[in-house]
């Protein structure tokens, strides 16, 4: 299965828009996409509120992982962000579990 047919599957499943999450994150933020994984992601501020909504943050303080899938996704998000902030977080939306914060520096320490 590509990629893209990977992450379809998984807005299929949680009833989202793929195309216009992608269109999003492409004009606003970061899309890094490669034969084996696609990346959404964006800066944001912990202290303001769901991430989801949180766009072109002026001060943020952590990197919100908003769609991760296939190989090594997160380490690769990690190797190509533009700039290090203190935090990054994802949530397991599948799953329901809230966004979860990890400090940069213990994920970099896990050499992931």
């Amino acid at each position: 299965m590509t990629i893209l047919k990977e992450v379809e599957k998984l807005y299929s499943d949680l009833g989202q828009d793929m195309c216009g999450d992608i269109a999003k994150y492409l004009e606003n933020e970061y899309v890094i996409k490669t034969p084996r994984s696609l990346i959404m992601g964006k800066a944001v501020d912990t202290e303001a509120g769901d991430p989801n909504g949180q766009w072109r943050v002026t001060a943020p303080n952590a990197w919100f992982v908003r769609t991760a899938v296939g190989e090594d996704h997160i380490s690769h998000f990690i190797n190509c962000i533009p700039y290090p902030l203190p935090f990054v977080g994802w949530m397991r939306e599948l799953k329901n579990k809230p966004v979860k914060w990890f400090k940069l520096e213990q994920i970099l320490r896990r050499k992931i």
